[in-house]
């Protein structure tokens, strides 16, 4: 496992489980099961994602200490506020049957964001949550944030070869944020893995073609969050510290940036309207 650090000092492991739609507790048992045994540190979920009590009963049942992974969830935009943004940690701390979140992360932009992110320095003063960030904030979005409090410790982004969005990435990596990535393999979403390009640097490194993106991702000094109910395919994600892309191959899979997303653009206003109503 390689790390990476925060700019509060603290560290994340560069590959972490992603639980987005895993909501049967059976499936979630093996899931968390599968990535621990695979070497996972690191479990993303969100308020949103209304599975937050059975990641929290499956850690309970795991033979893990909790100071041996990070637990990070999410605020939804119809939380924002001080009173909301409280209501909704203390109710994944409940669901997460936890006493801390390692992260907690603004799912969207939205209005009262400001004051959900006071909440959010309040909480970690008190250290119930031990870092903060945000999750698909772009440019315009980061620098309203940056003036009015503490700076995020990453920007969860939707991100692949075929949606590269160097500019974001580059303004990140100047304001010391760490990029991490969702969606790292557009899979389900797009021919991402049926590229040449993938497959030639696949049968190349002895590789699957996801290895080979999220081995992208990592060489970007990306932080990546696959998600898999399959406990093969878990472990095949995180095996990927083993190799490493040369700059030609890099290159190769650079000129794959279509600047497609295969979701929602986190500056789309209508969009942003929409999220208060779900």
């Amino acid at each position: 496992m390689k790390y990476i650090k925060l700019n509060d000092n603290k560290k994340i492991p560069q590959i972490g489980l992603g639980t987005y739609k895993i909501t049967e507790r059976k499936v979630m048992a093996n899931v968390i099961e599968a990535a621990f045994e695979s070497g996972y540190e690191y479990i993303d979920t969100a308020k949103f994602y209304d599975n937050e009590d059975i990641i929290g009963a499956e850690l309970k049942n795991s033979n893990k200490k909790r100071e041996e992974y990070q637990l990070v969830t999410k605020v939804w935009p119809t939380y924002f506020g001080e009173d909301l943004t409280k209501k909704s940690i203390d109710e994944s701390l409940e669901n997460l049957q936890t006493d801390y979140i390692d992260i907690i992360l603004l799912h969207w932009y939205g209005k009262d964001y400001d004051k959900a992110w006071k909440v959010f320095e309040e909480y970690k003063r008190q250290g119930i949550v031990k870092s903060i960030g945000v999750c698909n904030f772009e440019i315009k979005q980061l620098k309203e944030l940056l003036k009015i409090g503490e700076a995020p410790v990453l920007d969860q982004l939707e991100s692949s070869p075929h949606f590269q969005n160097s500019k974001t990435l580059e303004f990140l990596k100047e304001n010391k944020i760490v990029h991490q990535a969702w969606s790292p393999l557009a899979r389900g979403r797009s021919n991402l893995l049926e590229e040449d390009v993938i497959k030639n640097l696949s049968n190349k490194y002895n590789k699957t073609p996801a290895q080979i993106v999220l081995r992208w991702h990592i060489e970007r000094g990306t932080m990546v969050i696959p998600k898999s109910s399959h406990p093969a395919r878990i472990k095949e994600n995180i095996d990927i510290f083993d190799f490493e892309l040369s700059d030609d191959d890099m290159k190769a899979i650079k000129s794959l940036d279509i600047q497609k997303r295969y979701s929602n653009d986190p500056e789309d206003e209508i969009w942003l309207k929409e999220l208060l109503t779900k």
